[in-house]
């Protein structure tokens, strides 16, 4: 049997998956919750690939007992995604027994197989397997549609979850690096986009009664199968390291701030006026932005208030969150040393002594605040003469 070019992608997807689970089934990893659910899902997604892959080379219809057994592991990998962002974002997240209801798909469509499939003579098996035009799904456009549409769920509540969270650590720290999740929200947006088009293709060929060609959805599983597994081995194996998730002080602070969107006691609106008046003169003598890991808990504590107080405060009185309103004061830091003729630091040396830790995050807020880069900023200033004093 010749595997074509298709075939190899898919087989190396399924290889590097099941690499990867195993790396992350060793003692010194195994221990963290991400990565218990991190080999489920690629358990899972590797065995959704075997069943294109077979459905693709004919090995289906010469073993029918095969067929749609990598369908339902492969309908594992929503729930775990789900669960696995969870325990991305916060530190003390556990596997508890609701957890698995997350696993509710896979026992219905285990079941409707038992019956519709597995329970029948294989001269049967091997109808259905023929009269079906697209891999892992039976001729039910019913249960094909159902199953996309629970994914897509999936899929969209783990991108929403982690926006949410992003915006919520916006309120919380002033330094974001790493934190946002955002290489898995971005992984996410592409897979959802691949399961919109597997639907598409889905009502095409069963509510619209256009079946197609079903060769180039092997070979697009194929090209978005070794792309997801890639850009999830690069990205997953730095994540314990760059972050590991908020502890659950910080998970609690997160809970405490999001709230501050809602109308703040009568008191606290009553003084919001001097409590911007002690914020900006604490921010002016203090200068507590130059510190790079300053938290909203940590600003309201020198501020004798409760943190839900003060991002109110940034939210009503400022229109901002708590990472923009530092960012806005390091950003006028770096502006005045850069224009100062006299300072001979690197941007790099002025970008730290600001208070920020990552350059793309310090060169979109420059620009977003002048209109120009730093060393655009300093050459304006450096090169343009100085202003002689009046008479």
């Amino acid at each position: 049997m010749q595997f074509s070019l298709i075939d190899i992608l898919l087989v190396t997807s399924i290889i590097q998956a099941l690499a990867l689970a195993a790396f992350l089934l060793l003692p010194e990893n195994i221990r963290t919750t991400s990565n218990r659910l991190l080999v489920v899902t690629l358990i899972s997604f590797a065995g959704g690939l075997t069943e294109i892959l077979f459905y693709g080379t004919g090995l289906t219809l010469r073993h029918p007992g095969l067929a749609y057994l990598g369908t339902l592991l492969g309908l594992l990998q929503a729930g775990t995604l789900y669960l696995y962002a969870k325990a991305l974002m916060f530190r003390d997240f556990r596997l508890r027994k609701e957890h698995l209801v997350h696993t509710l798909l896979f026992w219905v469509v285990a079941g409707v197989l038992i019956v519709e499939y597995y329970q029948q003579p294989s001269a049967i098996k091997l109808q259905i397997l023929q009269r079906r035009d697209y891999p892992g799904v039976l001729t039910s456009p019913l249960l094909a549609v159902a199953i996309h549409a629970v994914v897509l769920g999936y899929l969209y509540a783990t991108i929403r979850a982690i926006s949410r969270f992003g915006a919520g650590l916006r309120r919380v720290f002033s330094d974001l690096e790493n934190k946002q999740l955002s290489w898995l929200r971005s992984l996410l947006l592409g897979y959802f986009a691949v399961w919109l088009v597997s639907l598409l293709y889905c009502l095409s060929a069963h509510i619209f009664k256009r079946p197609g060609e079903a060769d180039w959805v092997v070979g697009f599983a194929g090209v978005t199968g070794f792309v997801f597994v890639n850009y999830l081995l690069l990205n997953a194996l730095r994540q314990p390291v760059i972050f590991r998730g908020l502890d659950a002080e910080e998970a609690a602070l997160l809970e405490e701030v999001a709230a501050a969107a809602s109308p703040p006691p009568a008191t606290v609106a009553n003084d919001d006026q001097a409590l911007r008046q002690r914020l900006q003169q604490y921010m002016r003598e203090q200068r507590p932005h130059l510190g790079s890991n300053l938290t909203v808990a940590q600003l309201a504590r020198a501020l004798a208030v409760a943190p839900r107080e003060l991002s109110h405060l940034l939210n009503q009185g400022f229109d901002q969150n708590f990472f923009e309103f530092i960012s806005g004061y390091r950003v006028e830091e770096a502006k005045a040393r850069l224009a100062d003729r006299t300072c001979t630091d690197t941007i790099l040396q002025v970008m730290y002594d600001a208070g920020f830790n990552s350059k793309s995050v310090f060169n979109t807020a420059f620009r977003k605040s002048t209109g120009m880069t730093p060393s655009q900023y300093r050459a304006a200033h450096v090169q343009s003469p100085p202003v002689a004093p009046l008479d």
